[in-house]
């Protein structure tokens, strides 16, 4: 029923405060309806007093009663009796509603709790993939002068190398361009979790360790950025790198100091701005 919703819904002191208010109340209605014909309360077969020893017997009466304990040395007679039955059923009510307040607390800091430690691991495996993206990037970049595979300055193979070699040169690049794929598909999602982090953020780390996820990914940008400028026909042979890339520059556009909706502080937005650049980089890089 709404009205138990809404009794539900207050505070532990307004809810123990109606308890008491019900208990005294009662207990003071019980003590004046002792002399009338409807009834009152009776302790040791006769009549409660009415004066004060009888007052404290009534409160006495209705606190067992709200308790549901029922001693039974006081007892109800007349209508009283339906009196005590509402107030019974008033005390449990009430006394659920704390309850059910504590058990909901309770609740609701496991929840917070397990979140907060859910949270905590998703960042750990952000900055862990990361410095795997980074390193497959770094490794990737060592094969590529290793095998002579970076075009030379000017943006194309000499002439005079001859198709033979130009066709070894290709060959070579395809388990690279593998390798970029599968680094490229890893760090697309990780900038994602980036991307909710800063914009749609359901809990917000300290701001060291937003410094440091950012900082390892301008830097992840930066490697990838200088692999594609040496290495262009990678993504020129494979349109789903070329897509894949495409879409982790513009995510990682959006990032910069005055597009993020919090404000950060001053060293955080320098990161946010080197990510863009990179960011403009990569993508004036994909254009063919």
């Amino acid at each position: 029923m709404a009205w138990i919703e809404r009794l539900a819904e207050r505070s532990y002191g307004v809810l123990i405060g109606i308890w008491l208010g019900m208990v005294l109340g009662l207990g003071a209605l019980y003590w004046l309806l002792t002399p009338s014909i409807l009834g009152g309360l009776r302790e040791a077969g006769e009549s409660i007093s009415f004066d004060l020893h009888g007052l404290v017997t009534a409160i006495y009466f209705s606190f067992v009663t709200a308790t549901s304990i029922g001693f039974g040395d006081v007892v109800p007679v007349g209508v009283v009796r339906a009196l005590a039955v509402l107030e019974g059923a008033a005390g449990l009510l009430i006394f659920g509603c704390i309850v059910s307040k504590l058990v909901s607390r309770r609740q609701e800091e496991l929840a917070e709790d397990t979140h907060r430690i859910t949270f905590e691991e998703r960042l750990g495996r952000v900055r862990t993939n990361l410095h795997l993206v980074l390193s497959d990037l770094q490794a990737i970049a060592g094969d590529v002068r290793s095998e002579g595979l970076a075009w030379r300055e000017g943006g194309s193979v000499e002439a005079s190398e001859g198709a033979a070699l130009v066709g070894a040169r290709d060959a070579a690049c395809e388990p690279i361009i593998s390798q970029l794929e599968s680094t490229a598909i890893v760090f697309a999602g990780e900038l994602r979790t980036v991307h909710d982090l800063l914009y749609r953020p359901q809990s917000q780390p300290e701001e060291i360790v937003i410094e440091g996820i950012l900082a390892n990914l301008a830097i992840n940008l930066e490697e990838m950025r200088r692999l594609f400028t040496a290495l262009p026909q990678a993504r020129r042979r494979s349109a789903f790198l070329d897509s894949t890339v495409r879409a982790i520059a513009a995510r990682a556009g959006e990032i910069c100091g005055d597009c993020v909706p919090r404000e950060y502080a001053p060293e955080l937005k320098v990161w946010m701005n080197r990510i863009q650049d990179n960011a403009r980089g990569l993508a004036a890089g994909g254009e063919r």
